[in-house]
Order: C-alpha cells, then structure tokens, then sequence
C-alpha cells in the first residue's frame, strides 16, 4: 500500500509549520493530527503520511483569533441633580 502523491511526510509538516518532527508524531499520537501508517508490517516502526486536507483542518482548529474589542458601560449613578 502506497500514499497518494499529495501526501506529506512528517518533515514536511515540521518543516511548514517551523516545529521538529518529534512534535509533529506527538500531534499525530495524540489525536490531533490525522496521518496514515504506509509502514509494511502492522507491529513495526509507522510511517506517517499526512493529507494536506488534515493538515489543513488541523491549522483550522488551532488557528487563534483575537476576540473582539468589548466596550465599556458608562457608570450609572442613582443620584440626581435638580438644579
């Protein structure tokens, strides 16, 4: 079984997003970042391929964006002035 030729290696990605390799299996051990295995036997060392389309949807996900600027409330006060 071969990846499609699309497929990214995990130097690849390290490389794109300026991390280690190391980083990028953490990510694909824990969960966060989908890859295939194309290694030949199923006990033996994996090696990972990753779909641009995850790598792209993993980006998505930890992407931050800045929260909007909340405005203050003026003060009210219960005092009233009669003059």
């Amino acid at each position: 079984m071969s990846a499609p030729k699309s497929a990214l290696t995990v130097a690849q990605v390290a490389e794109r997003l300026g991390t280690r390799p190391h980083t990028v299996t953490a990510w694909i051990k824990s969960g966060e970042l989908r890859a295939i295995d194309i290694s030949q036997s199923a006990g033996g060392r994996p090696t990972w391929r990753i779909m641009p389309e995850d790598l792209d949807a993993f980006i998505e996900r930890r992407t931050h964006q800045a929260a909007p600027k909340r405005t203050r409330r003026k003060k009210r006060s219960n005092i009233k002035e009669f003059f």
